[in-house]
């Protein structure tokens, strides 16, 4: 007689029971299966290596969901289940589908009327998700026009807010309003295939070459990037809801189509081509096997695989840029170290661009792949003048060799306007390069660049003269590979041989000098489209930026930037930019910083995830539940985010709100960082013994970062007028920043702590409860909102300019 029986199934959005009845047991399981699979309904047979088969039909009706993940489980290890005794584990043979009723999706209450994605957030762009399963700028669906397009684009800046939550879940936990119960509503795999159609009706219209590409190049290039941005949203759907397998693999196939077509014409976008690329290297657990190593192949075809040997005929002339306190040593390293020899300058040698200091000029012990003698010009050269040998054709290499200054020499070189002229392989030597890698890749977006990672090292002599550089001695390395015709690839081996120990080296096959074999690690510093979002954070490319203009007076003055938080661009994404950067260099810096987990302070964990507003707050975003704010409102938010693919397991998206994006880049830098010690402290992801465990501690350790990145060239009111500023926004006591610059001593700096250090924070501790007793009451009020950024006050901001 049949009995009752439940079948368990592990899927990725938790376990699915599935009620049935056995129809035989044991050796007549199999027979018994094989009459009835052709029967309508369900049936399953389910097998052991010792003990009873089972033959199970399935009771009707199925949920959709259902029926992928019970497709999804044929071959793995399912649980029976029978009423009143321990569940019994069997192996999925074979599942037979016949004639079944298929139910929509229980509890998706998206099917039933239209819901408003943006509700409640005054003045945000409609965006409405309709039962048919598509985007809407209204409650009804109207017909294809500039309003369904604007939907679309709407739809990807929505879709791109979110980190974690896919469409299964349409809206994910409150931040900032914990007590409000979770909203169930999410997207079906049924109507998932409605908004593939959608999206590939876009792709139509904004099709390259097409009438609307040639009218508004733009616009088209736009509206096929959110199409884009939607296509790879499905495919991660997939990864929590198998019934959307099949949409994912018809996406990915739309996301390839568009790849192909994306070249060979004027209205093509290359970078979308490239970003597209870059979507599904990160869907790939979403893809099938074949389009997985499709995308593989694309990824190794966005980078050159090694230079172009065959155009560089003749000698290879390379320039050697140093700071004057490394010049003279590193010209004998050339020669003594590496046998280089001294000759005399050849006639038709440029003079030094700089003017102030000559080339001196050296001839390498190898030669090229064709036999021509390769030289090394090497100069005195300031962080104004070092790169200008890549605008002259003379050159196919230049090495940066310079201390940073706290990324301060990065800010002035970066302000030189340099055209590259032929081809370049630059490689930038000198303390965490990868921090304003970004920069270099916007001033040469066509150079093969090498950046440093760690500190880039050096010894010297009782003269002070440098003796030895690791700097010089990956160059050098990196010349004999090209003379060997080597690929990137067996450049960054030779590299890795040729560099010093690092902390980092416990990393399986960390080098110093990232270059374009790490197609990841790259992506993670490059910002393509200028919007002061990097690459691996951008899920929508927007074509449609606005050069937003710093000014510093007003940095604290909200103002409407008349255009969506993905569109800022111009210096006040640049400036977010080094925000980013700045902090990855101030966790490598402060041994306050020490304390983050899994040791992500030496990982570059900080990276730029663009602009928000009120109107498109950030999602996903971890805050610990220390206090409740808006997150929609403050001036900066970092997003950390636990993840096995990050190195040391933690990466964090620092983020500015868009109505801000004027304000000086000092100022982005201070507020991003004051919010990710906040934050990381909230969760737990910054420890430092008794130091970080009080509330005036965790304060004054803030205080010191902000000190020390302020330590730069500048005019000292406009350093002090911005230290005003951030304190202010901190709800912080307006202490003298003399008083904490003066705790970041010659010690700090010997043991590289620039940022501030435990010594340092209880020499600051010290001081304060000495000589301004009412600041240091403050700094330990039990008051969470202390040292803790303020939401900004929207009710009388200034409106865009004309």
């Amino acid at each position: 007689m049949p009995s009752d029986v439940i079948v368990r199934i592990r899927s990725p959005r938790g376990f699915v029971d599935l009620p049935g009845t056995v129809d035989a047991v044991g050796p007549a399981a199999s027979s018994a299966f094989e009459e009835r699979k052709s029967a309508p309904g369900i049936h399953l047979l389910a097998v052991a290596v010792s003990d009873s088969d089972y033959a199970i039909s399935l009771s009707a009706p199925v949920p959709g969901d259902s029926l992928a993940a019970l497709r999804e489980g044929e071959g793995k290890t399912v649980l029976i289940v029978f009423p009143g005794h321990s569940p019994v584990r069997r192996r999925l043979r074979a599942v037979a589908v016949s004639n079944v009723e298929v139910v929509p999706d229980p509890g998706v209450a998206s099917q039933a009327a239209p819901i408003d994605l943006n509700a409640g957030r005054e003045g945000a762009a409609p965006l409405w998700l309709l039962p048919a399963g598509v985007f809407s700028a209204s409650p009804t669906l109207g017909p294809d026009g500039p309003a369904a397009r604007d939907a679309l684009v709407t739809a990807a800046r929505w879709i791109s807010a979110r980190r974690t939550s896919t469409l299964t879940q349409l809206f994910p936990p409150s931040a900032f309003h914990p007590e409000e119960p979770v909203r169930k509503e999410r997207l079906s795999a049924r109507r998932g295939a409605a908004l593939l159609d959608q999206a590939r009706a876009a792709l139509e219209i904004a099709a390259v070459g097409g009438e609307e590409a040639r009218r508004d190049p733009t616009a088209a290039a736009t509206l096929r990037s959110a199409a884009t941005t939607i296509l790879s949203h499905l495919i991660a759907t997939s990864l929590d809801d198998r019934g959307f397998a099949p949409v994912a693999e018809r996406a990915a196939e739309e996301i390839l189509a568009l790849i192909e077509r994306e070249a060979g014409d004027e209205t093509a976008r290359p970078a979308l081509r490239a970003h597209a690329i870059h979507l599904l290297q990160l869907r790939a657990p979403g893809l099938t096997a074949a389009q997985q190593e499709r995308a593989r192949g694309l990824v190794r075809g966005l980078l050159r695989e090694a230079p172009p040997y065959d155009e560089l005929t003749g000698p290879w002339d390379l320039a050697m840029c140093g700071a004057s306190e490394f010049h003279e040593g590193e010209c004998n390293i050339l020669v003594s170290t590496h046998g280089f020899k001294e000759i005399a300058l050849p006639p038709e040698a440029p003079p030094s661009p700089n003017g102030w200091s000559p080339y001196r000029a050296f001839e390498a012990p190898f030669k090229t792949p064709a036999g021509e003698p390769i030289r090394v010009f090497a100069r005195a050269a300031t962080p104004r003048d070092e790169n200008l040998e890549m605008g002259m054709a003379f050159f196919i290499g230049v090495l940066i060799d310079r201390h940073a200054q706290l990324g301060a020499f990065d800010l002035r070189a970066a302000a030189v306007q340099v055209k590259q002229e032929g081809y370049k392989l630059m490689m930038n030597s000198q303390c965490a390069g990868l921090t304003t890698r970004f920069a270099v890749s916007q001033m040469f977006p066509d150079a093969d660049i090498y950046s440093s990672w760690d500190s880039t090292y050096f010894r010297t002599g009782s003269d002070g003269v440098v003796t030895a550089s690791e700097g010089v001695d990956c160059f050098v390395a990196a010349l004999r590979g090209m003379s060997k015709r080597a690929s990137h690839a067996e450049l960054d081996a030779r590299l890795r041989k040729a560099q010093w120990p690092h902390p980092q080296a416990q990393i399986a096959g960390f080098s110093q000098f990232v270059g374009p074999s790490h197609p990841l690690v790259v992506a993670r510093y490059s910002d393509v489209n200028r919007d002061g979002r990097a690459d691996y954070y951008d899920g929508f490319l927007d074509f449609q930026l606005a050069d937003i203009a710093e000014d510093i007076e007003a940095s604290m003055t909200p103002r409407d930037p008349g255009v969506s938080a993905s569109q800022i661009g111009g210096d006040g994404a640049a400036g977010l930019n080094w925000a980013a950067g700045s902090l990855n260099r101030v966790a490598q810096y402060s041994d306050i910083w020490a304390g983050l987990a899994g040791q992500s302070e030496l990982y570059y964990a900080f990276q730029s995830g663009g602009f928000f507003s009120h109107r498109e707050p950030p999602h996903d975003v971890p805050t610990g539940g220390a206090v409740q704010q808006d997150l929609g409102r403050l001036p900066a938010v970092t997003r950390f985010q636990q993840s096995n693919e990050a190195l040391g397991g933690l990466s964090v998206e620092v983020m500015f709100h868009s109505h801000l994006s004027h304000a000086a880049k000092e100022l982005k830098r201070l507020l991003c960082a004051a919010d990710a010690m906040r934050r990381a402290l909230d969760l737990g992801h910054l420890s430092g013994g008794d130091a970080l465990s009080t509330p005036r501690g965790q304060r004054c350790a803030m205080l010191l970062t902000m000190a020390g990145l302020l330590e730069f060239p500048a005019d000292q009111n406009r350093i002090d007028g911005l230290w005003s500023m951030a304190l202010k926004a901190l709800r912080l006591p307006q202490i003298s920043r003399s008083a904490v610059r003066a705790c970041i001593t010659d010690e700090d700096h010997e043991m590289s702590n620039y940022y501030g250090s435990r010594r340092g924070l209880a020499q600051l501790l010290a001081a304060l409860e000495r000589s301004d007793p009412g600041a240091f009451q403050q700094l330990g009020s039990e008051d969470p909102f202390v040292g803790r950024l303020s939401e900004i006050d929207l009710s009388a901001e200034g409106k865009p300019e004309d």
